[in-house]
This record gives C-alpha cells, structure tokens and sequence, in this order.
C-alpha cells in the first residue's frame, strides 16, 4: 500500500443558497471539465466545450472543484472544497449550476473533508466521495443524498477514495487510489472488491472510472511513470492506452472517450480502438469530466400491421 496526500468527512447539512451568476449556455452534447486553477480557495473553475473543441468559462470562483455530474434537467454538479486558514482544515460542498451559470450551494459537508467524485443513480440519487483528511490512510466515505435532500452514509473505502461510476445494473464503482482497489458495491451498500492491487501498477492506482456504451469499465491509473488506461470487460482486464496520465474520463455520444491528462494541462479523447488525439491544452490542471448528455429516447413498438 502507498502513501498519499490526506485530504475527510463528519456531519453534513442541506442548505440552499444563491451565490451568483455568470451569464452561460450549458448545451447538449457539451463537456464540462472541473478546473483547478492556482488551487486556492475560489481559484478554481468550470470550462466547457463545445464539441468542436471551442473553450467557454461555465462557472468561476469555485474552490478545488473535482467531481462533475449531470442531474436532471441538465443541472451540474460539482464537488468543492474550500480551505480554513485560521483553523487549517477543509470544508466540503456540493454546488449546482444551472444551464445559465446560475450556482447555488446544495450541501455541505461537515469535517475536516475534501470531496472528489460525483456520480448518480438512475433514480436521481447523488453518491459522492468525502476524505478524511483526519485519517493517516486518507480512509473515504461515501455519501448518498436524494433528490429529496436527504443524505445518507451508503458505504465507505480503507484508503484515498477519487472516481466514481454507476454500470447498468445500477452497482456503483469507486476507485481506491491509495489502497489500489475498485470497489463494486450493490444497491444496497453490500461491498465486494471488483479489482484488487495485481491489476495495477506497482506505484500505480485507480483514479477515473467510466463505463462505455457496452458495459466495459476504463479506468485511469495515476502516479505512476508509465501510467495507462485499463479497460475491463467483464471483469478481464486489459490495456486500452499506455504512457497517458489522466484523471477524469467520460465518454461522448458517440462512443471516444475523453481523459483530462492533470500533468500535461490537455484533455485527450480516445477512438474505440484506442487512437488518441488532443481534444484541448494549455489547461490549467483539468481535473473531472461530464458530458451534458440527453437521455436516449425509447425505441417506439413498430404498430402490429392491419388485417
């Protein structure tokens, strides 16, 4: 097991809070991509793409911004954490914003927390990771909270807990970065390991999670020097890209998948075959990714044909 930064949880609260607007156009088929910036409080930001690649400021004066998640009704998202000078310690909060920049702040997490991944379910419920920084292993919680404001503790990880990422059957995968585990835990918190420290590199971990189309898990590995993204299809694993070191991943309509590369400051989005091209750079420090996507609309039945 590594060692890693510390950033983690306690007591959480629901609030509803206006904190501004920035005139936006949160569109369809857009990617939204949590920005870091210089790192400090209200340093931190959202850009968004169009898919040709034309960049636009979605939202300012976010704090750390990490996980990125779409709700219903096109809302985003974002997980931010705002540091305490006078008492050294981190507070968690979720904000959402509007298709017009409007933010306003939905929860806050109380504790010493840094909060990373954002996920939802197919029922409206919101997941996310909370780190203890309190913790000499970083050990994470993660937390459920309904469209009905309630929150919950749904699960928890021993180590550094960054992505996340829900499959069809409605399991939800956190990658644990420090203890070089994905965890798969079922709707009803039940944990299982679903890939364990031989799939990663020795000095590597998960850190992005994101299914495609057909099922199969990507998941990017971190802090290592030659870093990969792994693909596995039905549990089996396998190499997708080698010698890219990316963070978030989301995939596109259309099937690329798109990683924001933290080191190099570019988002680099990948064929089905694993061709890789440079979507955008000069970035500073891209962290999360989400595609504004609609919901594919059900086929209609073909009408019986008259007698």
């Amino acid at each position: 097991m590594k060692t890693t930064m510390k950033f983690t949880c306690a007591v959480f609260a629901i609030v509803t809070l206006a904190i501004g607007a920035l005139p936006a156009n949160g569109a369809p088929g857009d990617l939204f991509a949590s920005i870091n910036g210089a790192g400090g409080n209200t340093a931190g930001f959202i850009y968004e793409y169009t898919p040709n690649g034309i960049q636009n400021t979605f939202a300012p004066s976010l704090s750390r911004p990490r996980g990125v998640a779409f709700g219903n009704g096109g809302t985003l998202f974002v997980a931010n954490t705002t540091f305490d000078n006078v008492n050294g310690t981190f507070q968690g909060s979720i904000v959402k914003i509007s298709q017009d920049g409007s933010q306003n702040l939905f929860a806050t997490i109380g504790g010493n927390v840094f909060l990373e991944g954002l996920a939802f379910d197919d029922a409206g419920n919101l997941f996310l990771v909370a780190i203890d920084n309190n913790s000499p292993v970083s050990a994470s919680t993660i937390y459920k909270i309904t469209p009905r404001g309630v929150l919950s503790t749904f699960g928890s990880l021993p180590g550094q807990g960054l992505g996340l990422a829900f499959d069809k059957l409605g399991n939800l995968l956190a990658a644990d970065f420090s203890d070089q585990t994905i965890y798969k835990f079922t709707p009803d918190g039940t944990r299982t390991v679903f890939a364990g420290p031989s799939a990663f590199q020795t000095d590597g971990g998960p850190v992005g999670l994101a299914f495609d189309a057909l099922g199969n898990l990507f998941a990017s590995e971190g802090h290592d020097p030659t870093v990969r993204i792994l693909k596995f299809t039905n549990g089996v694993e396998s190499e997708f890209a080698t010698g890219v070191q990316t963070r978030g991943l989301a995939f596109d309509k259309a099937g690329n998948l798109f990683g924001a590369d933290l080191t190099a400051g570019e988002i680099l989005r990948f064929t089905s075959d694993g061709s890789e091209t440079v979507f955008a750079s000069g970035i500073p420090t891209p962290e999360f990714l989400a595609f504004y996507l609609l919901p594919t609309p059900p086929p209609h039945p073909t009408p019986p044909p008259r007698p």
